[in-house]
């Protein structure tokens, strides 16, 4: 029996990451990468475009891919 995982386009983006917090998802083939946005449309757009990086395609949320759920790290903070 084979099973299939279906993939996902994924972002990370270090200032929405600092405010917001990312994921950590699972690649295709077993690493795993901070995330903050996916999105099934790779040409789709973000408020934090300027720094926002394309880490490649990573295994859906659904499929089991998302290995640690959306966090901040404490003691980070943006200034002010």
């Amino acid at each position: 029996m084979t099973t299939t995982t279906t993939t996902i386009h994924a972002w990370f983006s270090a200032a929405e990451a600092l405010s917001f917090g990312s994921s950590v998802y699972r690649k295709p083939y077993g690493s795993v990468v901070n995330v903050t946005r996916v999105n099934e449309r790779r040409e789709s757009r973000s408020s934090h475009r300027h720094d926002e990086q394309y880490v490649g395609d990573v295994v859906r949320k659904e499929d089991g891919g998302q290995v640690e759920p959306r966090r901040r790290v404490p003691g980070i903070t943006t200034g002010s």
